[in-house]
């Protein structure tokens, strides 16, 4: 009985093919965004694709999976950067609206809009997410409150929401100007109204 070869190894990097791809996706949307698409940002060839990655709802699903990974490496690394628990808020959500305005928005949140309602995975890619910014976001606003930054906070999980619905607001508004200020405007208010 002869031994079935393994075939050939990659040769792409798939971390580049993923970002290109990422590009499609966040730049055209899922219905959009063809199969040919892919091929030609990738470079890959539709045997290649498939035998690396499955169905373009395979693909799409991991990268936004990883997208949503990298969003939330941004997010600890803010905090992590921050001089005070108030300090690591404030720059995840000024970083947040700079990288909004005049952009093509989130990843998560486009996806969720052309998505949602009715497609599951997407729904618990994107709301496993939100749950874990949440989760961060309730652990910063009590530490901030433990070390005295805040003066008048809701409940930490209630002013959770109401940042993660504000970062959410500041995608949809960037999309529709490339005004900075205008976007830190609205989280330097926000963030007073716990002081």
């Amino acid at each position: 009985m002869t031994a079935k070869s393994p075939g050939r190894p990659r040769q792409f990097d798939t971390d580049a093919v993923l970002d290109t791809i990422e590009r499609q996706f966040h730049e055209r949307g899922y219905h959009a965004t063809t199969v040919a698409d892919l091929l030609a940002a990738s470079g890959l060839h539709k045997g290649s694709l498939y035998a690396a990655f499955g169905t373009k709802r395979a693909v799409f699903t991991t990268v936004l999976t990883r997208y949503a990974d990298r969003r939330l490496a941004l997010l600890d690394a803010d905090f992590a950067a921050g001089p005070s628990p108030l300090g690591g808020l404030r720059r995840y959500l000024r970083r947040q609206a700079a990288e909004a305005a005049g952009g093509r928005g989130c990843l998560l949140a486009n996806s969720a809009l052309e998505l949602l309602p009715g497609d599951t995975v997407v729904l618990s890619i994107v709301s496993g997410h939100q749950r874990r910014v949440e989760g961060r976001l309730v652990g910063a606003l009590e530490q901030a409150l433990v070390q005295g930054e805040l003066g008048h906070v809701p409940e930490p999980r209630s002013a959770a929401r109401a940042l993660l619905v504000t970062v959410q607001g500041l995608w949809e508004t960037g999309r529709t100007t490339n005004d900075v200020r205008r976007l830190v405007d609205v989280v330097d208010t926000v963030l007073a109204a716990f002081r």
